[in-house]
């Protein structure tokens, strides 16, 4: 397997003081992405529980207000594994879990299955869209880490 750039500093200057290896610049990819994900995904989920009736307007789901906030612990509890066997170099079980990480956010599709963009307010739908973005970022992430073993 031959590193890319997201796997080594690319920096070949030589530098007597430097006693570490080059930081593995793929890890700090990694936890930029989530951190940004977990952030956006808080404010999305607590605003998605907090105001629940806004997000399901009356409209027929299967998922209940309680849901939320355990998904979101389910969600991201497989992401923090996901960095930390990542981290270790299981990238096999990383990429999975991280996939199964991205479904936090590429599931804000499904707000907008059965209910327009214009009955949700603008801070809803920033998040909204926030949360798929970060959901895609991540599910990259994900298939690169699968495709680079």
């Amino acid at each position: 397997m031959r590193p890319t750039p997201l796997d080594v500093d690319l920096d070949l200057r030589s530098d007597p003081r430097q006693t570490a290896p080059p930081a593995d610049r793929s890890v700090t990819v990694l936890r930029a992405l989530l951190g940004v994900a977990v952030a956006v995904s808080i404010v999305h989920y607590v605003d998605n529980t907090a105001r629940y009736d806004d997000y399901v307007q009356g409209t027929s789901t299967l998922v209940a207000r309680w849901m939320v906030p355990a998904s979101w612990i389910l969600f991201t509890a497989a992401g923090v594994a996901g960095l930390l066997l990542y981290e270790r170099g299981r990238y096999g079980a990383a990429a999975g879990l991280l996939a199964f990480y991205s479904v936090s956010g590429l599931i804000g599709f499904a707000h907008y299955q059965s209910i327009s963009p214009t009955d949700f307010d603008a801070l809803q739908n920033t998040f909204i869209v926030l949360d798929i973005a970060c959901g895609a970022a991540i599910l990259a992430f994900a298939i690169w880490t699968a495709l680079r073993r």
